[in-house]
This record gives C-alpha cells, sequence and structure tokens, in this order.
C-alpha cells in the first residue's frame, strides 16, 4: 500500500524539526565542533570531513591516524588504510570519506600518515 503524500511531508518536517532543536541546543551550551586534521607535504586539495550535530550532541569525539597511497602519476588517493581508528566507526568512514578527496602533487611519495581529530571545545557535556 503506498504511502500518502501528506504522511511523508509530514516525517521530513518532523527530520527537519529534530535537526534544528539538536543544532540550537548544541550552541545554546556553547558547544563548538571541531575537525583537526594534518597538512602533510605536496598536498594541494583538502577536504574536511563532515561532523554531524547528532554526534556532537551525544558527545561522540574521537582522534585517529590514516594511511593514504597515492597514485604517483595524478596524486589522487588511491586507498585510506585505519592506522589508528577514532574509537567510532562512524567517525573513521566520515575520515575515510574526506580523504579520498584529498589531492597532492604528481610524484608526492607514498604512502602518507595523516591524523585526524574530532572534538567538542566549550559548554557543558549534553547528557540525554
Amino acid at each position: 500500500m503506498p504511502t500518502p503524500h501528506w504522511l511523508k511531508i509530514a516525517l521530513i518536517a518532523l527530520i527537519a524539526l529534530e535537526v534544528s532543536l539538536l543544532s540550537t541546543q548544541a550552541q545554546r551550551h556553547g558547544v563548538e565542533p571541531q575537525v583537526t586534521t594534518g597538512s602533510p607535504a605536496g598536498l594541494v586539495k583538502k577536504i574536511e570531513p563532515e561532523y554531524p550535530i547528532g554526534f556532537i550532541t551525544h558527545g561522540v569525539k574521537g582522534r585517529g591516524r590514516f594511511r593514504l597511497t597515492l597514485n604517483a602519476k595524478s596524486g589522487l588517493v588511491d586507498e585510506v588504510k585505519i592506522v589508528q581508528s577514532t574509537g567510532y566507526p562512524d567517525l573513521n568512514k566520515l575520515a575515510v570519506k574526506a580523504l579520498l578527496q584529498w589531492q597532492f602533487k604528481p610524484g608526492t611519495p607514498s604512502p602518507v600518515e595523516v591524523p585526524v581529530e574530532f572534538e567538542i571545545r566549550g559548554g557543558n557535556r549534553i547528557l540525554h
């Protein structure tokens, strides 16, 4: 049985409201999310990992190290391996997704190790 159109709209509106409330709650507590990544030699294009508000409001943070295998001709990242986990599989996936978009000068020595840290500064820890 197909779902009525109004029900789909109501569900989307509820999800948007939840995200908005989480963001407002984080701001009210003075929480400042930050993702820090290394900047190795030869780096020409850097994409920072996403840090979803749901992770921030639940205090999910971590620090990891990732090994990038580079294509010598193009400078693109061919592979990312987790050397040290952030402690959360979802944070690892967000880091890998961003690191795969990095680009280096052609001929940059490979592999390259990069630290990635997801941290939350300021505010009080929000408990649910």
